[in-house]
């Protein structure tokens, strides 16, 4: 079963950053990232996906990975 990414936030923690994950289920998760730009880059690229459930936010999908690769060409 999959749910979609439908909200992200950047949050700032101690040390770092981290990015808070809003599903369409209502279902909400966080992930530390380390850096600010790292947490802006997975909260854009994330957004929107459809993910498996109990699966790490974070990892793209090997479509988005390859879609963000053609971009960067």
């Amino acid at each position: 079963m999959k749910h979609k990414i439908i909200k992200t936030e950047v949050v700032p923690i101690k040390g770092g950053y981290g990015v808070k994950f809003e599903f369409d289920d209502g279902y909400t998760d966080f992930a530390e990232v380390g850096g600010k730009a790292t947490a802006e880059f997975y909260a854009a690229a994330q957004l929107g996906e459809r993910i498996p459930m109990n699966v790490n936010p974070l990892l793209l999908s090997a479509e988005k990975a390859e879609e963000l690769r053609e971009k960067k060409r």
